[in-house]
């Protein structure tokens, strides 16, 4: 039993620091969560502020999205080697100066290079929030029921910031989606400093600096290659050329680490936790591309407004936090880990499969209501199932490494699921733009859109079944 564990059972005192350590970190990935869809409805406003080109225009949102998912395995390595504690408030600060820093920016390039430093906070605190959960919580009813309310408040985080940047842009400024997020930030700061635990380094050693370079480098570039994947305006250098730079960095790093006496991802992890942050790839990358999906339909086939389109795609979010929340981590003590991550996914495929039959004309209301529950049902069980098996089996020492390799492989999955639909709608269009064709070829676009996001978590939920352990009690 850990010393938290001890002091939950000892004091209401200790139960109560406890429960404000859990309200500290699921505000902290509430806010992560939140950058990731709030600049959406925005960037017509943020680029009318600012001048900011077309081209340049994508990266207001997708600099925070590179730099969160390429350094969160040194983010969580760093929170095993230095602490979690320390390691997840310098990123929280990180993380509310660079969203001051968005608010007040003069310039197109002092936003964009602010979100990457966003990106970096974000990849800071998820990862050691995540150990410090498991540290906090015992492997069983208790760890699931903690990381079920992690993941429903990175759910409503993101479901938070498809209403709320359409809602501050249109009533103050584009600006009050950073400003607005300063003040919350520093409040969980001193909330953080008075719950973390204070620990020092878990696993003693030396710096893997050669793997960190070339880890981080190598994710950094995949993750910039796979959003200019997505992109149909970009050439083919300017994806090739990161793509095959980032496979030479980790073919080195996977080099360096087989020789490193303290390597950034100890070999031991990996066999423990291969099928779950396999399949993890297929998680984010159904919410990526079903709000792509509704997205383009909606406004470029039937020509709703934005926030129409954001407020079409709500109610599934808010089913995915609830079931997330509540129903998730029964689902898990009763019939295990292996069950729920292969269920839950072939759930999100079921309800990803009627976007293949949508009409020309009109939204109907059937296909859409469809689609949402059983988005909000499967994600809301498959989010927290790929949490929970990102740590499992994993020791103390090397939670922050696990949670890390985790949380990459979430946001590479979403990189590369909304890269491939954006594939496979530009493929239909034949070089053009769907809202300059006839609605039935923009239609067909959206349907090829539709089947890759179909398949794709039928793929995941083949590898939970397949590569997960069979419950054994």
């Amino acid at each position: 039993m850990s010393r938290v564990e001890r002091l939950q059972k000892s004091t209401p005192a200790a139960a109560s620091r406890t429960g404000l350590l859990l309200a500290v970190v699921c505000a902290t990935i509430f806010f992560d969560a939140l950058d990731l869809s709030i600049t959406q409805i925005a960037l017509p406003s943020i680029q009318e502020g600012l001048g900011i080109s077309t081209s340049a225009l994508p990266w207001v949102a997708t600099a925070y999205v590179v730099t969160y998912g390429g350094f969160l395995l040194l983010g969580g390595r760093a929170g095993d080697l230095l602490g979690a504690r320390p390691v997840f408030l310098t990123g929280l600060a990180i993380f509310g100066a660079a969203s001051l820093v968005c608010g007040i920016a003069g310039g197109g390039g002092v936003l964009i290079g602010a979100r990457a430093v966003q990106g970096v906070g974000a990849a800071l605190t998820v990862p050691t929030a995540v150990a410090t959960l498991a540290a906090a919580f015992p492997e069983g009813p208790a760890r699931n029921r903690a990381f079920a309310t992690f993941t429903a408040a990175a759910a409503s985080g993101f479901s938070a910031g498809l209403v709320l940047g359409g809602l501050i842009t249109s009533g103050l400024s584009w600006r009050w989606i950073f400003l607005a997020k300063v003040p919350l930030v520093a409040v969980t700061l001193v909330a953080a400093v008075r719950s973390v635990p204070r620990s020092g380094p878990r696993r003693r050693g030396g710096y893997d600096v050669a793997g960190a370079l070339t880890g981080t480098a190598g994710a950094v570039l995949l993750l910039y290659g796979i959003t200019q994947a997505g992109n149909p305006t970009a050439g083919t250098s300017a994806t090739a050329v990161p793509l095959v730079a980032a496979l030479l960095l980790l073919t080195a790093f996977v080099l360096i680490e087989t020789r490193s006496e303290s390597p950034l991802l100890p070999p031991r992890i990996v066999p423990a936790v291969a099928a779950a942050d396999t399949a993890a790839l297929a998680i984010l990358a159904a919410p990526f591309g079903v709000s792509y999906i509704v997205t383009l339909y909606l406004q470029d086939v039937l020509h709703h407004s934005p926030m129409h389109a954001a407020l079409t795609l709500l109610p599934g979010s808010i089913a995915s936090a609830l079931i997330g929340r509540y129903t998730a981590p029964r689902a898990l003590d009763r019939f295990g880990l292996r069950a729920v991550y292969s269920t839950a996914l072939v759930i999100v495929a079921v309800g990803n499969a009627p976007l293949i039959v949508l009409a020309p004309d009109r939204a109907d209301p059937l296909v859409i209501t469809a689609t949402l529950v059983s988005f909000g049902i499967g994600m809301g069980l498959a989010y927290p199932a790929a949490t929970v098996g990102g740590v499992s089996r994993i020791e103390p020492a090397d939670h922050g490494t696990a949670a890390g390799l985790n949380n990459t492989a979430l946001q590479l999955g979403g990189g590369i699921g909304l890269a491939a639909v954006a594939a496979a709608v530009s493929g239909g269009l034949h070089g053009q733009t769907a809202s300059t064709i006839a609605p039935e070829a923009a239609l067909h676009a959206v349907r090829l859109g539709a089947i890759t996001v179909t398949l794709i978590p039928l793929a995941g939920a083949a590898i939970a079944l397949f590569g997960l352990p069979r419950r054994t009690d």
